[in-house]
C-alpha cells in the first residue's frame, strides 16, 4: 500500500509534525484535513448574533505538537462565561470558529496593517519571542483580519522553568499560558470585534463588583455606536469610579455624544472631568464640523488652564474654520511672549503652530 503524504513526510525529516500541523491549522489542502473549516449552519449568522462557537486549539513546543486537551476546555469555559455556547465538534452546527494556537516560542508573524485590537502589548508584538497564545477567528470560511495575543510574564522559557523547578520547559510554558487564558479578557474583545453591544452591556451589568472589568467594557462600548451603548456610557458618567473612563468612551461615540460632553464641560465641578470631556470633543472634531464644536473651542481659549487651551486650539485646527484665525494668532503671540518653560505651555505653543498651519499655511510661514 502506498505511503500517505503524512507518513512519507514524517519519515523524511524530524520537524514534519510541526509543519503538517501548521499546514492543517492554516487551512491548506483538504487532503491533509478531513474536517471542514467552514461554518456548518445553513444560514449565515451575522457577527452581531454569533452564539455557537467552535473552539479549535493547537499546542506547540520545541518538541512539536503536544496533546494538551485542557487548553480547549479552558478557552470554552471562558467563552461560556461571556454567554457564548462553545462547540467541540466541527461537524456540529456553529456560527464561527475561534482558533487558539499556544506555542512555547512565538512564531514570527511579520507586520500587518490589519492587526488591531488595542491590546496594551500590541505595539511590541513583533518584538516578543516568548510563550504566546495567538487567538483569531474564521467567519464564513475566511480568516478575519483580527488577532489577539496572550503571553506569559516571562520570555525565557528555559530559565523560567528552571527557576520553578520544572523539568519540561515546553510543558511548563503551556501550563503558564493556560493560566493566563483563565484571566485574560479575550472574550470581551471578541464580542466587541463582532459588534455585540447587548452582550457587553449585559456583562457590564453583571460585573457590579468588578471595577476593572466594567472600565474595560466601557472602553469597548465606546466605538460601538448604538442608543443602548450611549445610554449605558452616559449612565456610567454618574459613577465617580467610572466617570473618567465613561467620558473618554463618549468621545468614541461621535456626534451623538456632543450634547452630553458639552453638558459635562459646562457643569462638572471636576477639572479633570472637564478636561476629559473637552478631549472627547476634540476627538469628535476629527470627523465632524458641527457648529457647536466651534463655539465650544472658542470659549475654552479663555480658560486659565493651558491644557484646556491646547485641546481647544487643536480642535479649531481640525475644524478648519477660518473665523478662528485672528483669535488663535492673538493667543499665539501671548504664548510665545511668555518666558515659561512649563511643559503645558510648550505643548500649547506647538498646538498653536500646528493649528495656524492648518488654517492658513501661507500666513503661518
Amino acid at each position: 500500500m502506498p505511503l500517505s503524504i503524512q507518513s512519507l513526510a514524517l519519515q523524511s525529516f524530524p520537524y514534519a509534525t510541526i509543519i503538517l500541523s501548521l499546514w492543517i491549522w492554516m487551512g491548506f489542502p483538504a487532503i491533509l484535513s478531513a474536517a471542514p473549516l467552514t461554518d456548518t449552519r445553513s444560514q449565515i449568522v451575522p457577527l452581531e448574533q454569533v452564539q455557537h462557537v467552535f473552539v479549535e486549539t493547537l499546542a506547540l513546543t520545541e518538541r512539536g505538537v503536544q496533546e494538551f486537551p485542557t487548553l480547549q476546555q479552558v478557552v470554552s469555559d471562558r467563552l461560556a462565561q461571556a454567554g457564548f455556547i462553545p462547540v467541540h465538534k466541527v461537524t456540529a452546527p456553529h456560527d464561527i470558529i475561534v482558533r487558539v494556537k499556544c506555542e512555547e516560542r512565538k512564531t514570527w508573524t511579520g507586520p500587518s496593517q490589519h492587526r488591531k485590537g488595542g491590546h496594551p502589548l500590541s505595539e511590541a508584538s513583533r518584538l516578543w519571542k516568548g510563550p504566546t497564545c495567538h487567538i483569531s477567528f474564521r467567519y464564513q470560511g475566511k480568516p478575519a483580519h483580527w488577532s489577539w495575543e496572550v503571553r506569559t510574564s516571562f520570555e525565557d522559557t528555559r530559565q523560567a522553568a528552571k527557576t520553578a523547578g520544572a523539568t519540561n520547559a515546553g510543558l511548563y510554558a503551556l501550563q503558564e499560558l493556560q493560566a493566563q487564558l483563565t484571566q485574560d479578557e479575550f472574550p470581551l474583545y471578541l464580542a466587541a470585534e463582532w459588534g455585540q453591544t447587548d452582550r457587553l452591556i449585559h456583562l457590564f451589568q453583571q460585573a457590579s463588583d468588578q471595577l476593572d472589568r466594567r472600565r474595560l467594557i466601557l472602553q469597548l462600548l465606546g466605538p460601538l455606536n448604538s442608543p443602548a451603548a450611549l445610554s449605558t456610557i452616559e449612565e456610567a458618567t454618574k459613577n465617580p469610579e467610572l466617570a473618567m473612563t465613561a467620558i473618554t468612551a463618549l468621545g468614541d461615540q461621535g456626534e451623538v455624544a456632543i450634547p452630553t460632553l458639552v453638558n459635562i464641560l459646562n457643569t462638572s465641578k471636576s477639572p479633570e472631568h472637564q478636561l476629559t470631556a473637552l478631549k472627547g470633543l476634540g476627538e469628535i472634531a476629527k470627523h465632524s464640523v458641527i457648529p457647536t464644536l466651534y463655539d465650544v473651542f472658542i470659549q475654552q481659549l479663555q480658560s486659565q488652564d493651558p491644557r484646556m487651551q491646547t485641546i481647544a486650539v487643536r480642535g479649531l485646527g481640525r475644524l478648519g474654520d477660518l473665523r478662528a484665525k485672528t483669535t488663535i494668532e492673538a493667543l499665539n503671540l501671548q504664548a510665545w511672549s511668555n518666558p515659561s518653560t512649563d511643559e503645558d505651555i510648550q505643548a500649547l505653543r506647538e498646538a498653536l503652530n500646528w493649528s495656524l498651519f492648518q488654517l492658513d499655511p501661507a500666513s503661518h510661514f
